[in-house]
């Protein structure tokens, strides 16, 4: 990968000149812990094949990234490092979205402890979604699992589904909108620019309530697909009635800029849309058929399982 034009600095290949600078800017090898000192050294020796890239500003390295491919054959990120002094510049992002472009196979993932928030909220941002759950490697702080997700237009195919190019278009435009807006009330929250009332923490608990059995799967049981769409549906009927307990406006989310600052009306409109797209499918299923197997997968991870709305609170109260 040549050198990228980032504007105030540029992602690159690392190189062996580059070991000791990098050590100097990593917090952990500052400690004093020797396996990761030699961990960068190693990285950078391997010359033009180098798994580390390098984003490099007028007074040197600012931060490096590590993509390798031992992971069930797909890319895998290492290790994300930015300096003390360039934290919150977006070095970290432009680092992720290098190492993306660059990626070798179809898919690449990370991980990351459930505690680590800041990175949580950096892979959010950058468009990464939550895949899976590993507990037994930090005790009590378990690892959670990401997956790139693709751009609009890769979530499906009309060859693959037998439908319109265009209704394909339309499922991917909604997931990814609702995305955006639930990533925009997520860093608002957490940053503090929206601080949760006392009936925002108790519709949210009494959704987490009305929502409870619609979550775990038995991976060996394959439901039927009119189960599945009934799952993503059901949330449509429950925002509906969350929203209408606190007064906030339902809003359509596919191809608009979610205000800032976001709020409960945000997220709950970013999570409607996902619902409501469960309602028109099972609506249309006996006249248009099944929809794209990749759209109701997407949907799905939207709703259930570790980092998604299934997991509401855990990203909210503090």
């Amino acid at each position: 990968m040549e050198a990228v034009d980032l504007g105030e600095f540029v992602v690159r290949r690392g190189r062996e000149a580059d070991a000791d600078a990098l050590v100097g800017i990593d917090s952990v090898a500052l400690e004093g812990d020797e396996d990761r000192a030699a961990s960068i050294r190693r990285w950078c020796r391997q010359g033009p094949i180098s798994p580390l890239f390098v984003a490099e500003g007028a007074t040197g390295p600012l931060g490096y990234c590590v993509v390798e491919y031992t992971f069930f054959e797909q890319g895998f990120v290492t290790m994300l490092m930015v300096g003390p002094s360039a934290r919150g510049t977006g070095v970290g992002r432009r680092l992720l979205d290098a190492v993306a472009a660059s990626c070798e196979t179809p898919k690449l993932f990370t991980s990351t402890n459930v505690s680590n928030h800041p990175m949580r909220r950096l892979l959010q941002r950058a468009g990464w979604r939550p895949v899976g759950l590993l507990h037994g490697l930090d005790e009590g702080d378990p690892e959670l699992f990401y997956l790139h997700r693709p751009r609009s237009g890769t979530a499906g195919s009309p060859s693959q589904s037998g439908l319109r190019p265009g209704r394909v278009d339309e499922f991917t435009a909604r997931l990814d909108s609702a995305w955006e807006w639930w990533h925009a009330a997520v860093e608002d929250a957490q940053e503090g620019r929206w601080v949760r009332t006392a009936l925002e923490r108790q519709v949210m608990d009494d959704l987490a309530a009305a929502t409870v059995g619609l979550g775990y799967l038995d991976p060996s049981v394959e439901p039927p697909l009119r189960n599945r769409l009934c799952r993503i549906a059901t949330w449509a009927g429950a925002l509906r009635l969350a929203a209408g307990a606190g007064g906030w406006d339902l809003v359509p989310v596919t191809g608009v800029v979610p205000p800032r600052p976001a709020g409960m009306a945000e997220l709950l409109s970013a999570v409607h849309a996902v619902g409501e797209q469960g309602e028109a499918w099972l609506r249309r299923l006996s006249a248009d058929g099944p929809p794209p197997l990749r759209a109701v997968n997407g949907f799905e991870a939207f709703l259930f399982g570790p980092g998604s709305v299934e997991d509401l609170r855990q990203f909210f109260y503090d």
